[in-house]
């Protein structure tokens, strides 16, 4: 027997989103600030401001991230704004939490633990966010308004506002970890972002997705509306119940599953769904960066 899609609850929603952001928070105050890794993102901005005026990490995330809702704001719109702020706000406020009344536990000097544990615990909570439509906020802000008003490359946004961030904290922590802090750093950032993809959909961030409904043309509709991806359709007939019918196939991103999984229940729940990771993709595919 076949399981209906069912589109997720507003309350179940959010409670997944904010399970992911205390994930993230908890690999990164467990595991990544103790060995003084600067990984990236806000996070890694507060360690600086840490270390060099001694201030909490979760003041500096917060005053950070403010500031670049407000920037979003300004150069990206509200929507981007509204989208960001729940994140924005309870990244902190759990940081905050475990910073006042959570000792750091005694750990081995082994950075092998902290990147493998960390990278594991921040990818896996924000596999969460990505998976249930939320987002962390931070560095994605100015990330996007450099992929929209500069027209500069998603993967070039990401290494140059990363990579400033993790060079910083290089030069910063030099003669405690040396130029292995950097490494560790990115090797973190790998794991976190292998395990973020397997939680959402699979190994790959491009997913081809095939949908056999008896409602094509409505659910083709709505991915044109809401993520704007292209979508052929296949007309198809059953081996055992000869029944006529219409697979709809597409190709999107993790940040798009989470959408076209709620399209496909809003209008047919029970479709027949499947999802396969896109190994190779060439000709006309774009990243876009959604201002929704």
């Amino acid at each position: 027997m076949s399981t209906p899609i069912h589109t997720l609850s507003f309350p179940r929603r959010y409670t997944m989103i904010t399970i992911g952001i205390f994930l993230m928070v908890a690999g990164f105050y467990y595991f990544i600030a103790p060995y003084q890794l600067v990984i990236g993102g806000v996070s890694g901005v507060g360690l600086l401001f840490n270390e060099l005026l001694n201030v909490p990490i979760s003041f500096v995330v917060l005053v950070l991230n403010v500031f670049l809702l407000l920037l979003g704001w300004v150069f990206l719109g509200w929507r981007s704004f509204y989208r960001s702020l729940y994140g924005s706000i309870v990244f902190p406020f759990f940081l905050f939490l475990l910073e006042r009344f959570s000792p750091l536990p005694t750990l081995p000097e082994d950075y092998i633990i902290a990147i493998t544990f960390g990278g594991f615990f921040m990818g896996l909570g924000f596999g969460y966010v990505i998976k249930y439509g939320g987002t962390s906020g931070g560095t994605d802000i100015p990330i996007k308004i450099l992929n929209k008003k500069l027209r500069l490359p998603l993967s070039y946004s990401i290494y140059a506002i990363d990579g400033l961030i993790i060079l910083s904290g290089v030069l910063l922590f030099y003669e405690t970890n040396g130029l292995a802090g950097g490494l560790y750093a990115i090797l973190t950032m790998i794991i976190a972002g292998y395990v973020a993809d397997r939680v959402v959909i699979g190994a790959k961030t491009l997913t081809t997705v095939q949908i056999i409904t008896d409602s094509p043309e409505a659910i083709k509709n709505l991915i044109y509306e809401k993520i704007y991806r292209g979508v052929t359709m296949v007309p198809i007939k059953g081996g055992y119940s000869q029944a006529e019918k219409t697979m709809l196939v597409t190709v999107i991103t993790r940040d798009e599953y989470y959408t076209i999984r709620n399209i496909i229940a809003e209008i047919d729940p029970s479709a027949f769904v499947f999802a396969n990771p896109a190994h190779e993709i060439r000709g006309d595919f774009a990243y876009r960066m959604e201002d929704e």
